[in-house]
């Protein structure tokens, strides 16, 4: 073993260890989120009356509205986070916008201790790699140096993230998720949406929290509801995807297993979805060939329109005449009554080039990517 590798095992430990060693007092009984807001009545009252099949959805249940620009700022997202947690633990009881950054910010550690764990694991293969690279010549030996200084910057990256975590211990999936909840019901449009869509709950988790998600699954469409009908273009989509009866041919999230299939439903969002689009995402620049905006696997540039086409159109085969109208008169009211879709523009390339990133409606079945720690503090 190298000496650069002994370096980087060692921090490595050293970091694990005061993420997970100190500063146990900061997560005790007293923690906010072990009392949650009770579950929504209206949300579970729909559980015990099933709906005509077709028919829309009951009404939203009544989620505060969540007002951004009266709210208190938040600790600079670069804080070490063992700096300002008692301050987040105490707004969080009150403050929406608390609540959702200390759940982020417990995720953000979660996935940090994660690729801690997979950096000793990784490290242990290089090495071995390394050991049987042939060093029988000066190109040979440069080549293995760079591979090790290669493997050594990642891992000061990794170190040096891991610095935000420093001295503050893992919580429960509980509590985490249950501070997302508290975020959501207050109305605060992150929250609502990484907690509807179920980002809120781990794979690796989810025998922890079984009583968190039998509320989830009491409450999730509800929220959803609530958020597309703010103008949350995420939720709609995920929503338009859970309610369809093809959901079963793609892996199904934690929305999709809460609704019932409801296809005329399905067809609606995604006329409301496709109609809710600016011009520019179809007819623009961007799209025309050799334009900047994303690209298919085969060199074509993703429409967003053409792909909530395509839904339409299956949607439109399997139904009635009767039901495709029903869905058509539905997405035109609620053009008028809900908030028009929206969603966060990409984030440019490097040199401030447009980005290249696919549009969320592309996202097969609904997937909302999770909340980062700064769109906390937005309006959504």
């Amino acid at each position: 073993m190298t000496a650069t590798l002994k370096h980087g095992r060692t921090l490595i430990w050293v970091a694990a260890l005061a993420a997970t060693g100190a500063g146990m007092y900061y997560w005790g009984r007293r923690s906010s989120a072990e009392t949650p807001p009770p579950a929504l009545a209206a949300a579970r009252a729909g559980d015990t009356a099933p709906s005509k099949a077709g028919a829309a959805p009951a009404a939203s249940a009544a989620i505060a509205r969540y007002d951004a620009g009266t709210a208190r700022p938040l600790p600079p997202i670069d804080s070490p986070l063992r700096l300002v947690l008692p301050e987040l633990q105490r707004r969080a009881a009150s403050e929406p916008a608390a609540a959702c950054r200390l759940a982020a910010e417990m995720e953000y550690c979660d996935s940090l201790r994660m690729r801690l764990a997979g950096a000793e694991n990784n490290l242990d293969m290089f090495e071995r790699q390394l050991e049987r690279m042939p060093q029988d010549t000066q190109p040979q030996r440069e080549q293995r140096q760079r591979m090790a200084e290669s493997y050594q910057t990642m891992t000061d990256r990794l170190l040096a993230q891991s610095e935000h975590c420093a001295q503050v211990p893992p919580i429960s999936a509980e509590q985490r998720a249950a501070y997302w909840r508290r975020a959501a019901l207050a109305g605060q449009p992150a929250a609502m949406r990484h907690y509807a869509s179920g980002n809120a709950f781990r794979y690796q988790e989810l025998l922890d929290n079984l009583p968190g998600l039998a509320t989830y699954r009491g409450e999730a469409e509800s929220i959803a509801r609530t958020a597309a009908q703010r103008g949350d273009a995420r939720m709609l989509a995920s929503l338009a995807y859970a309610y369809s009866p093809q959901r079963d041919g793609m892996r199904r999230g934690f929305l999709g297993q809460v609704v019932r299939p409801n296809a005329v439903e399905s067809l609606a969002l995604f006329l409301q979805l496709r109609d809710g689009l600016p011009a520019q995402d179809s007819d623009g620049p961007e799209a025309a060939p050799g334009g900047p905006g994303a690209r298919g696997p085969r060199g074509g540039r993703f429409n967003s329109r053409e792909m909530l086409d395509a839904q339409i159109r299956a949607l439109t085969r399997d139904l009635s005449p009767e039901q495709v109208s029903q869905a058509r008169e539905r997405a035109a009211e609620r053009a008028q009554s809900w908030s028009t879709p929206t969603a966060p523009a990409p984030p440019a390339a490097p040199g401030g080039a447009p980005s290249n990133t696919p549009p969320m409606f592309l996202m097969q079945g609904g997937f909302v990517p999770d909340v980062q720690r700064q769109e906390c503090e937005g309006a959504g």
